[in-house]
């Protein structure tokens, strides 16, 4: 093998290795914040073009209703059709809704509606992922179910806690 050759192979290898092993750390620390907060948790990350959220991780203690974030975390979020991310990424601060039984936030995209109706979704906040230089490099949202009470500041709290603390691990995943 030429020397270029292996150093394109090992390029891939080392870009592989490093983004896997980055998503389980990211998957473990989501987890962890789902289960302090209890609710459920999700994380995305900003494309490297900078036109899309890109589901990086998710949880939910109860399986079913981890499956069903993970039916709305299976598509990528563009930004021109942002729904409840559009305020977060232009303001780059958190942002909560309360979401009574029948309602729904009018920011929501009619997808984000559908599936906060079929599922008893009663509270969202979002929060950015900001860089070091506070460029957007994602962002993560507390969902919460069936109890119809809003977020509260010490939830925020906690939410930036976590977006401060995994910043610098969002920023080495390879999203394209």
């Amino acid at each position: 093998m030429s020397t270029t050759a292996a150093l394109d192979w090992l390029a891939g290898r080392v870009s592989s290795t490093r983004d896997i092993g980055l998503r389980g750390v990211l998957q473990e620390l989501v987890e962890h914040l789902s289960m302090a907060s209890g609710e459920a948790v999700t994380l995305r990350r900003l494309s490297d073009d900078g036109q899309r959220l890109v589901p990086v991780a998710w949880f939910h203690p109860d399986p079913n209703a981890r499956a069903a974030i993970g039916k709305i975390m299976s598509h990528t979020t563009d930004l021109s059709d942002a729904g409840l991310w559009r305020p977060v990424v232009e303001n780059l601060r958190p942002t909560r809704w309360h979401l009574p039984p029948g309602t729904a936030a009018a920011e929501a995209t009619a997808e984000q509606v559908e599936w906060s109706q079929r599922y008893p979704l009663r509270a969202v906040m979002c929060a950015p992922v900001l860089g070091r230089d506070g460029e957007l490099l994602g962002g993560a949202a507390l969902l919460r179910f069936g109890r119809d009470a809003a977020f509260t500041d010490d939830d925020e709290a906690m939410l930036v806690f976590f977006t401060e603390q995994v910043a610098d691990l969002l920023v080495l995943l390879d999203v394209r």
